[in-house]
């Protein structure tokens, strides 16, 4: 088990060196590895940890990984702590085969990093897509420990979780593997995929796939159900969401709900689709700064 699992790293150590894309390189560099607790075994998890000031967790999207944030990466080091995990079961993390990937095991896993982490502060988190509904949900269980909040194109807020069943969860994380599927998602992520798209990012779209137990732990996550309906957390704590006009995976009738929320203080972006720090990377990097350097 123990080769098995290290094989993650093993395999992130040797092809990370790979990435074309030089943002990517660079926030590569700045992973460390780290043990959290023997409840999620005795591998090393991989956390970018990087810069001065007070700590902002960023928290990636569905099937995605810390790399999703290498655009903004470089402007926000110079300004905040920045820690940026991949969530359990997702992006290059040792995969248990005995641990279920479920919406309660990634809330208790992040708790768990931020105590193995000493963040004794009050944090600022950024949620993009799915990472949203991680961050309201986390919310629920540390709300005495977050400042304030920002969502990128948040997912899985008004909608509710919905289980697949085995076989069909396995199905659906082998589909979800299928080249030419990856490449269409990744098209379909950006407003201009034509202008937008290249090697590069269809390579960080799919790179962590070569992880042992991509497919077990997605399907697992499948079948749990995964994150929905967590607009029920949202509270008193501050939150700020930001959202592209030409989002086609949250889509029109999500988007309105987002607006229709007083709460969750909703800015449309033109010209921007579902991932705000990819497609608008200077101006979404200026709405973070902005937001959380207020009064300081």
């Amino acid at each position: 088990m123990k080769n098995f699992l290290n094989f993650n790293q093993k395999y992130f150590n040797k092809t990370k060196y790979s990435l074309i894309d030089p943002l990517a390189r660079q926030i590569s560099e700045d992973v460390v590895w780290l043990k959290i607790n023997q409840a999620w075994g005795m591998e090393e998890f991989p956390i970018v940890i990087a810069g001065e000031g007070e700590p902002l967790l960023l928290i990636h999207g569905f099937d995605s990984s810390f790399l999703e944030f290498r655009r903004i990466y470089p402007i926000l080091k110079n300004h905040f702590n920045l820690i940026i995990p991949d969530l359990l079961g997702f992006g290059f993390t040792p995969r248990d085969a005995s641990i279920q990937y479920s919406p309660e095991n990634i809330i208790s896993f992040l708790v768990d990093l931020i105590s193995r982490l000493n963040l004794n502060k009050k944090i600022n988190i950024v949620g993009a897509s799915m990472g949203a509904s991680v961050a309201l949900t986390l919310s629920n269980k540390i709300e005495d420990n977050i400042e304030k909040m920002i969502f990128l194109s948040p997912a899985g807020i008004f909608t509710q979780p919905k289980s697949i069943p085995w076989p069909l969860n396995q199905i659906g994380a082998s589909f979800l593997g299928l080249p030419l599927i990856r490449k269409n998602l990744c098209k379909q992520a950006f407003a201009f995929p034509e202008n937008s798209v290249g090697e590069k990012e269809e390579q960080i779209a799919s790179i962590h796939l070569g992880c042992k137990g991509w497919r077990n732990s997605l399907a697992s996550f499948a079948k749990s159900g995964g994150f929905g309906g967590t607009s029920k957390y949202v509270k008193d704590i501050n939150i700020k969401t930001v959202c592209g006009n030409n989002d086609r995976i949250l889509g029109v009738k999500e988007l309105n709900n987002l607006s229709k929320c007083k709460k969750l203080n909703t800015v449309i972006l033109k010209n921007c689709g579902h991932l705000p720090h990819l497609d608008l990377e200077e101006l979404t990097s200026k709405i973070i700064l902005d937001y959380f350097m207020q009064n300081k």
